[in-house]
């Protein structure tokens, strides 16, 4: 897996930030907005070669790829640089391609050629980016790619965002560049590379505005703190910032599948896209509505965001019509011609030695999941099984990145990642084994030799499993609060207290209890860790059934006395130690039943009849579908990312946190949007007659709130955003 730019492209990104932040000030973006276009910033840009990027050398161009395309416009879209740039990119490869002799103008900024991003139909209007400057625009029609001149009668107009636009009618001067099948492949690569050129104007756009709102929030002093310090501030910000780090790398890896030939490209293309307009949408709303009613003062830029970001993202149409394309391209089989990728350092897939073990993985499943298995999975910790766990870590998938030393095989993280997919599609639960590959990578790192030598050996055999025990009933998730005490007497401690949420305490041999043991010493600095037997006397665990179909625990500690060996750390130290757990724990690797819904979904869609046929016909059907889809992809690059960041040991700055936001967030809204769709079968549970998808959707909707709960709510994972992506103050205490 590879997420870095390289270092030319690293040296690009700052060219060109360069370039923007001195020739498109907010100043000179005001003063633009009436041409539509700065005539300085353009010569500008010619003179760097802009216009050139994917244009081939032989016709003077630089032939970059569509990543520094794409570095290009998203440092557009953060200034707002007005003018029909990424259009003008498009228009200079038609040109390139077919030998058009305004190349070399056009090249040297002389004279713009648009794109127009929808067909057009002689004696019709076009609304055109950049019409009001342009000399021509490039658009598909009936006759063909065709070559329209500006006509003497186009007038800039008063618009939302007033990028440029002007409306074209009594269009008279054609020019076929071609027909058939070329002009069809010509066009539909060409608009794909404008989607993506849109797509990265729009994030640059909504990151610029968000960090915007972000120092106002840090600044503006209300109620004797920084408004930002208020949640209701903070957390927005950080939804917003994570949804647009998710499109911006949806625009990656659409780059790298296109250059890979792969077939979820086209489809990738219209997430990028839509997925970029919906949230720099919600992007630019909340830093104008940080602002309050500065926010609407023409005098504050926030409101320049707010207006360009509509401006662009309408300018093909509404957005929401790519998500049937998401669908149509994901799920139907729609094939759309791709533009040249060109070169690009991306790579998403978890690499030949992740895939190889994957298939390791699948065969074992097929060779050992019997009926009486399958029968007793469940998605929760009531899927352990202690004797098939026994088989797991034989065969080498309990802990395969475990140090050889303390049973393991030191794979990598690509190759876990690996593992636990197919743990998923096996229908075999994940929740035993990563609370203890947890407990058992904290322990190695801060537990004693003795502790180490008598634990490790039954987790590396399979022969054990950990659970947690943080929370406690009276401090949730602020779990430095925690009142369990722990009391040295002689070579033992005496431990009182209760523990929530002990899920799998019922089926574990060890918690990794978190106890206070300074009462006197501030909240953080008087914990110590323990990792405690749970057959000690003294511990008693009582069952919690949640809304969806799991069992937790709640469990009492009344005198229970742990000697000296089952402390973790030091005395009083033990936030260290949690943190080291939760950093393993929030590394942003959350699968979740979020694919095998939408796959459920898909195959209900194509199975149901709705208006006399399949509802997969319905375009409200596909729309839906195509987000939830969108959703998912999201969420995969998100967490894809945090997963190479841990495998290269790349510090962490909220791209874990980030992950687990989105990745469930999303969960909770595709659940309620496909139990409503689906409705009103979805309401039936499983095993009942005509329960659409056999239940599936009614279990999902009651299982989804689970993951924002687990592992740190998502309130928290929103704190965490706002201070370490956007540099907000701390808004918890």
């Amino acid at each position: 897996m590879q997420f870095a730019l390289t270092e030319e492209q690293k040296l690009l990104r700052q060219t060109f930030s360069d370039v923007f932040a001195a020739e498109s000030s907010p100043e000179r973006v005001r003063r633009a907005e009436e041409a539509g276009c700065d005539p300085i910033l353009w010569q500008r840009l010619a003179e760097a070669g802009v216009f050139g990027l994917r244009v081939p050398t032989s016709q003077g161009g630089s032939a970059l790829g569509l990543t520094e395309s794409t570095i290009l416009l998203y440092e557009a879209g953060r200034r707002l640089a007005t003018g029909p740039i990424g259009e003008t990119l498009v228009a200079a490869r038609i040109l390139a391609a077919h030998r058009c002799e305004e190349l070399e103008a056009m090249m040297a900024g002389d004279s713009i050629v648009t794109f127009a991003p929808r067909m057009w139909q002689p004696g019709e209007a076009l609304v055109v980016a950049g019409g009001s400057q342009a000399s021509a625009a490039l658009a598909f029609s009936e006759q063909g790619l065709v070559r329209l001149a500006r006509p003497e009668t186009a007038m800039p107009v008063q618009n939302l965002g007033n990028p440029g636009l002007a409306r074209w009618s009594g269009i008279s001067e054609i020019s076929v560049l071609a027909s058939g099948e070329e002009a069809r492949i010509s066009y539909e690569s060409a608009l794909e590379e404008w989607r993506l050129l849109t797509a990265a104007y729009l994030t640059g756009l909504a990151r610029e505005a968000l960090q915007i709102a972000a120092s106002y929030a840090t600044e503006r002093i209300q109620f004797d703190r920084p408004i930002g310090a208020f949640q209701a501030i903070a957390h927005p910000l950080a939804d917003s910032v994570t949804d647009v780090e998710a499109a911006r790398l949806l625009g990656f890896e659409a780059i790298w599948a296109i250059a890979n030939q792969r077939t979820e490209a086209g489809a990738l293309v219209s997430m990028a896209y839509v997925w970029a307009a919906l949230s720099a949408t919600r992007a630019v709303r909340r830093s104008l509505h940080t602002h309050g009613g500065y926010g609407l003062s023409l005098e504050y830029d926030p409101q320049l965001y707010f207006r360009r970001a509509k401006a662009v993202a309408l300018q093909a149409g509404d957005p929401r019509d790519e998500l049937l394309r998401v669908t149509d391209r994901m799920f139907r089989g729609e094939r759309t011609a791709l533009p040249d990728a060109g070169e690009q350092p991306f790579d998403f897939d978890l690499g030949e030695a992740a895939n190889s073990f994957r298939r390791v993985v699948r065969k074992f499943f097929e060779d050992n999941l019997t009926e009486e298995l399958r029968a007793h999975a469940h998605f929760s910790w009531d899927g352990h099984h202690p004797e098939f766990n026994v088989k797991l870590a034989e065969a080498g998938l309990a802990f395969p990145s475990w140090p050889r030393e303390f049973g393991g095989e030191e794979r990598g993280l690509y190759e876990q990642m690996a593992l636990e997919e197919e743990f998923y599609h096996a229908g075999w639960a994940t929740h035993p084994l990563g609370t203890t590959r947890m407990v058992g990578a904290t322990l190695m790192a801060l537990g004693s030799e003795a502790l180490k030598a008598e634990v490790l050996p039954r987790l590396a055999r399979g022969e054990a499993i950990t659970s947690l025990g943080f929370t406690e009933p009276s401090s949730g998730s602020d779990v430095a609060a925690a009142q369990t005490r722990a009391v040295r007497d002689g070579d033992e401690w005496v431990i009182n207290g209760q523990k929530m949420f002990t899920s799998g305490a019922n089926l574990a041999r060890y918690v990794l209890l978190l106890t206070r043991t300074d009462p006197e010493a501030k909240k953080h600095r008087g914990l110590t860790m323990f990792l405690v037997p749970l057959d000690t006397p003294g511990i008693e665990i009582q069952p919690v059934f949640t809304i969806s179909d799991e069992r937790t625990n709640i469990t009492y500690y009344s005198d229970v006395r742990v000697p000296d060996l089952y402390r973790i750390g030091e005395v009083n130290g033990g936030w260290a130690v949690l943190s080291h757990a939760l950093e393993i724990e929030h590394a942003g690797v959350y699968p979740n039943h979020h694919e095998e819904l939408i796959e459920i979904a898909v195959e209900w869609a194509k199975t149901t009849q709705r208006n006399g046929g399949p509802a997969m016909d319905d375009p409200r059907v596909r729309e839906r579908l195509g987000l939830a889809a969108t959703h998912f992809e999201a969420a995969r690059v998100l967490s894809r990312r945090a997963l190479w960041m841990a495998a290269e040991g790349i510090s962490n700055h909220g791209e874990g946190p980030m992950a687990k936001l989105f990745q469930t967030e999303v969960l909770v809204q595709d659940a309620q949007d496909l139990l409503d769709l689906a409705a009103p079968d979805s309401l039936l549970a499983a095993g009942e007659p005509g329960a659409a998808a056999d239940g599936h959707f009614e279990n999902a909707y009651r299982f989804s709130p689970a993951p924002t709960i687990y592992a740190g709510t998502s309130e928290i994972m929103r704190s965490i955003i706002a201070q370490a992506v956007l540099g907000m103050p701390r808004s918890r205490s």
